[in-house]
């Protein structure tokens, strides 16, 4: 058991900060237009790819990325949080899986483009994946349904950053700029997830891929509005110092993680 911990506590935590680098590249790319031709994963790994032993960094990003995405999926599965099994806790931890592979998907555009592969421009590989989904029988209300979902993501992003529960997890030791440094990206990636989801639900009522943006191109699309895509963009990097923060002060193995996951152990 002590084993699985100590597995569990190393994926989670390489895994936030790979998710801290992403987001701070991606943040001051917005910011400087430096690097890259769109604020996107997909731009921060081409940003990461041009630096001295850029494919090595790529590859070490890619696994803390891949691990995190272990680490969500074996939440998911194992509840290793307690969400519970009622609807509340089962959509929840839907929405960690829903977050492992997002992750793990991350991760393969990373080693594609180390190994020689085509990173892909923002929100084009999403669009792809919506036109596939429309040339299925209810496509169009099932990527809406997933637009809703990013919606209730959005919320719950929104909740977490006004109740401080992100910080019920963070060990008594982290320094007082935890919270507001929390909050601020929090509030950032909320409104990133709303733009997302209101794409989708119009890209399924209007079978329209094209509609559909991605990470980047939600960021781009809040241009006409100049001092609320600076104040996202400066949330989305701290929100990846957020992520540092749980890398370096996230409570992982106590007791409440340990009764879960024997009980669980037990069960199976």
């Amino acid at each position: 058991m002590i084993d699985k911990l100590r597995r569990l506590e190393t994926f989670a935590r390489a895994g936030w900060f790979a998710r801290g680098v992403v987001y701070c590249l991606l943040a001051y790319i917005a910011l400087t237009g430096a690097g890259a031709s769109d604020a996107s994963p997909q731009g921060v790994f081409r940003s990461v790819q041009d630096m001295p032993g850029g494919s090595v960094l790529l590859g070490l990003l890619a696994l803390g990325l891949a691990l995190y995405g272990a680490y969500r999926l074996y939440g998911a599965a194992m509840d290793s949080e307690g969400k519970g099994d009622d609807a509340k806790g089962i959509a929840i931890r839907i929405g960690y899986a829903a977050s492992g592979i997002a992750h793990f998907l991350m991760a393969f555009g990373a080693i594609r483009l180390a190994s020689g592969g085509a990173g892909g421009e923002s929100g084009k590989q999403e669009q792809a994946a919506a036109g596939m989904m429309l040339d299925l029988p209810l496509g169009g209300p099932v990527l809406g349904a997933v637009g809703l979902c990013f919606l209730a993501a959005a919320a719950h992003q929104a909740t977490k950053a006004w109740t401080t529960e992100f910080m019920e997890g963070v060990a008594a030791g982290a320094p007082q700029w935890v919270v507001p440094v929390g909050r601020a990206g929090l509030v950032a990636r909320a409104v990133v997830f709303s733009v997302i989801g209101i794409s989708l639900i119009r890209a399924g009522w209007f079978e329209a891929a094209g509609e559909v943006k991605g990470l980047g191109d939600a960021l781009s699309s809040l241009n006409d509005h100049p001092e609320l895509y600076l104040l996202v963009a400066s949330g989305l990097f701290l929100f990846g110092v957020h992520s540092f923060v749980e890398a370096r002060w996230r409570r992982i193995r106590d007791e409440d993680v340990v009764s879960r996951l024997k009980a669980k152990a037990g069960s199976a």
